[in-house]
């Protein structure tokens, strides 16, 4: 679900914020302007196991289209993400992309009437606040248990950790270490010594 800024942000945004200054459109409709830059994250975005971290820099890669009830954004913002890999628990970083399109519209048009329902955001004057569409955007995108498999690797960052079917390369009778502790508990482990034998 969309997340509506509707706290004015007074005064003119940072070199360093993801603030966009909308004053060159002239709010003529038809008028477009191409954001392309560098920003740092004010605060992480994400899950416990993926994440986007405070102070990451993410690439703004933007076209700013004025239309007739406001500023439409389109393009992508990509970044590194810190993911733990919810089969290994290994921790690594893997490039994250999003796209978007983002309607954000002129206080006391009628298309803000539908900010209240977080179909459209909201413009604090000629400002236009990145960071809720961004925190959407990248949270429907990050998957809730990410694997290193799920990000381009073959196998896990930990080669010794079992794959999903509960066994590690030909060794059809390992057990998965996070579950070593019970095997041991309930002689999971000498009965399949035995069985070998």
């Amino acid at each position: 679900m969309s997340t509506t800024s509707h706290t004015p942000r007074h005064g003119r945004p940072a070199d360093d914020s993801l603030v966009l200054d909308t004053r060159s459109l002239g709010r003529t409709p038809g008028a477009v302007s191409q954001v392309t830059r560098t920003e740092r994250l004010p605060e992480a975005i994400g899950v416990e196991l993926i994440r986007l971290p405070a102070g990451s820099e993410v690439s703004l890669d933007l076209l700013l289209t004025c239309v007739e009830e406001g500023v439409l954004v389109t393009g992508h913002v990509s970044g590194a993400a810190s993911v733990e890999c919810a089969r290994c628990l290994g921790e690594f970083t893997a490039p994250v992309e999003v796209e978007l399109t983002e309607m954000y519209a002129y206080p006391g048009a009628a298309a803000a009437d539908a900010a209240e329902s977080d179909d459209v955001r909201l413009l604090d004057g000629d400002l236009l606040d990145l960071e809720p569409a961004l925190v959407d955007a990248f949270g429907l995108d990050f998957p809730l248990a990410p694997t290193c498999t799920d990000y381009g690797r073959e196998e896990c960052v930990d080669p010794a950790t079992p794959r999903p079917d509960g066994v590690s390369g030909e060794e059809g009778d390992r057990i998965d270490p996070r579950w070593a502790g019970l095997a041991e508990k309930f002689g999971m482990g000498d009965a399949a010594g035995e069985d070998r034998g």
